[in-house]
């Protein structure tokens, strides 16, 4: 069977080999990078809001019940996405068959999921409104499994200002939702409630593009193989979300909410640096579905790990000089603490680009099993050293852990890449940035001499903006999409 369908999907793909494939453009990946600056900055307003309004105590509680929603949304299928840009843009009919099954599977699965969590939470003997506010959000799952699939193959059909709308709903739902919170001097409950209106509104969105464009013609799989190709998806994103998230449950537990409430602003304020690597990386990806073993993929690729390193370079910089005053001008003296903890989350960034990057060469070119073993790895990493290590460092302990597994999984994803599809060479460039780059961070720290650090630090900035601009960063990032595509696509 799994034959018939595999030849099945390459007959419907040769259909339509007369058709050049779309080479990516500068026009998407700055309509993606828009996408993501909608979604993480938005978010980030209204969580920097409900902070404030909170306190740290009381926002620890909607941190937890946060991720415990994400958790629901990653093991009911929010991997799906990457594997129907995939699909979609090798064959649109497809991709808009297999959202429409993925939607109803993901609201199949999330409904047992949630009563699942719910009755850990109530083991784990977690107070009422923790139980209450989880189950109320864990309706989000049903306009958002939606949405989330139909963005999926919009982003592989090349329709990018629709993915943006999307994006924009959701954002200004929780915009709209923070200044209800400040206004009604609201707190957990109106929070929830903002999320459910938000996402809500999102998935009457997407409803209204899926209507639009889905094609006339849709190419549907039966319900063993659409389990079967889109679980590993699923699990290597549930898995990845366990480790990436699973420390702001142990730190309630283990350290209080004070402490995950601290933690919780940094790390959010560090899904942030994700805009630039999701632009870059999933404007190339359709291209690369349908090229996996081209030369000119991979030099693409190549420019575009060498430009995130150094804009990585220039984030880690920026935020070494300026967290203390940005936070405490955005959240006052009560989230002190959150300054130094992103101070050591910030250096996570080098590496999470360099693994975005290599993430998405293994996607394209299938494969994607690769992504449970790392996973799996990361995990056991993650569980054991925050177990250890937060009851004795509390946060501090769960940002450090946060850096070891992402160089773990670069390790790993170094060593799968040279298996699977050669080296993932760098621009020579790259050794001299890091040298600059590590001369003015020195330099910056030397300001703390001064009587104004912050002027010293601003200064080392801009001299390494200057550094990248004559060393050629804005012909790099043109040259990434320049290139023409063959005759033969």
């Amino acid at each position: 069977m799994a034959e018939i369908i595999t030849n099945l999907l390459t007959r419907q793909i040769d259909i339509q080999a007369d058709q050049t494939p779309m080479s990516p453009k500068i026009s998407h990946a700055a309509l993606l990078v828009a996408s993501q600056v909608a979604k993480w900055s938005l978010r980030l307003i209204f969580v920097l809001v409900i902070a404030r309004a909170m306190g740290p105590e009381k926002f620890g509680t909607y941190a937890l019940i946060f991720g415990m929603v994400e958790f629901l949304a990653i093991a009911s299928g929010a991997g799906y996405a990457d594997y129907l840009t995939r699909e979609a843009a090798k064959d649109e009919r497809a991709g808009w068959g297999l959202a429409l099954q993925l939607t109803l599977l993901r609201v199949a699965i999330g409904i047992p999921v949630a009563v699942i969590e719910i009755g850990i939470l109530s083991i784990m003997r977690y107070p009422h409104a923790v139980l209450a506010g989880t189950a109320w959000m864990a309706l989000t799952i049903i306009p958002r499994s939606l949405s989330e699939a139909v963005q999926g193959v919009l982003r592989g059909v090349h329709r990018y200002g629709s993915f943006l709308a999307v994006e924009l709903t959701l954002g200004g739902g929780l915009v709209a939702g923070a200044v209800v919170v400040v206004l009604r001097h609201g707190g957990l409950s109106l929070a929830i409630a903002s999320e459910l209106v938000a996402v809500g509104a999102a998935g009457v969105v997407g409803l209204a593009f899926l209507l639009r464009f889905r094609t006339k013609e849709q190419i549907w799989l039966s319900g063993w193989q659409l389990v079967r190709r889109g679980t590993i998806f699923n699990a290597y994103s549930f898995i990845a979300t366990l480790y990436d998230r699973f420390d702001v449950v142990l730190l309630s537990k283990l350290a209080g909410d004070y402490a995950t409430g601290v933690y919780a602003v940094a790390y959010r304020a560090l899904g942030m640096t994700q805009i630039l690597p999701y632009g870059l990386l999933y404007s190339l990806l359709p291209w690369l579905s349908r090229n996996p073993q081209s030369g000119e993929g991979r030099a693409r690729l190549e420019k575009a790990l060498g430009l995130l390193l150094s804009v990585a370079f220039v984030v880690v910089l920026a935020t070494m000089v300026f967290a203390g005053p940005a936070v405490q001008l955005l959240l006052g003296p009560r989230y002190a603490e959150s300054a130094a903890a992103l101070k050591i989350l910030i250096w996570a960034v080098i590496l999470r680009y360099a693994n975005y990057a290599m993430n998405t060469a293994l996607l394209a070119a299938g494969r994607e099993r690769v992504f449970i073993v790392t996973s799996l790895v990361c995990l056991t990493v993650n569980i054991i050293g925050n177990l250890v290590f937060i009851p004795m460092y509390s946060w501090r302990a769960a940002a450090l852990v946060t850096l070891t597994t992402e160089l773990i999984l670069l390790i790993q994803n170094l060593y799968w890449i040279q298996r699977a599809i050669g080296v993932v060479a760098l621009p020579w460039t790259i050794g001299r940035t890091s040298i600059v780059f590590m001369a003015l961070l020195v330099g910056s720290f030397a300001g703390k001499y001064f009587r104004s650090p912050q002027v010293v630090g601003a200064a080392c900035l801009a001299m390494f903006a200057v550094y990248l601009f004559h060393s050629g960063i804005i012909t790099e990032f043109t040259s990434i999409w320049r290139a023409e595509r063959s005759p033969a696509g």
